[in-house]
């Protein structure tokens, strides 16, 4: 067996065909996307610094909105925030109390012989050859039906 070497760029295991329409089509939606998320991370900060551009003013205008209605907005939003953190954390420590004691979770023990063979699907004699043989073939099925 050979070393190991690097592998050659023109080795690749996949290789594909890009079609150029498409990948500009996905770079100007790209970059459309990526202005508009900055556009609304601007009009919030804007107005949290009482920060007047002209760009955001014509965006304020337009929502017919005031630095201090967007304060509000946004006061509204961290408060119904802050009350699902606070409720859900209640109800994770509620939970440990209440069911935090019991042992639900275990593996169950490993099965015994007697166990199976209390069964009574197969016989002994099936159940030891299944045990001891790598390779079994069976005439007929050895699981009894109940």
């Amino acid at each position: 067996m050979g070393k190991p070497r690097q592998r050659k760029q023109s080795e690749l295991i996949v290789k594909s065909r890009r079609n150029w329409g498409s990948e500009l089509m996905i770079g100007f939606f790209t970059l459309l996307v990526w202005g508009y998320c900055m556009a609304v991370v601007l009009f919030f900060i804007s107005s949290l610094f009482n920060y007047n551009n002209e760009y955001i003013n014509l965006i304020k205008m337009s929502f017919k909105m005031t630095n201090e209605d967007i304060r509000s907005f946004l006061y509204v939003v961290f408060m119904i925030l802050l009350s699902f953190i606070i409720g859900l954390w209640s109800w994770k420590f509620y939970n440990k109390k209440k069911f935090g004691s019991y042992n639900r979770r275990r593996y169950p023990l490993a099965t015994t012989e007697e166990e199976l063979l209390a069964l009574n699907l197969m016989s002994k004699e099936d159940y030891l050859l299944l045990q001891e043989s790598k390779i079994v073939t069976f005439e007929k099925n050895p699981v009894r039906e109940k």
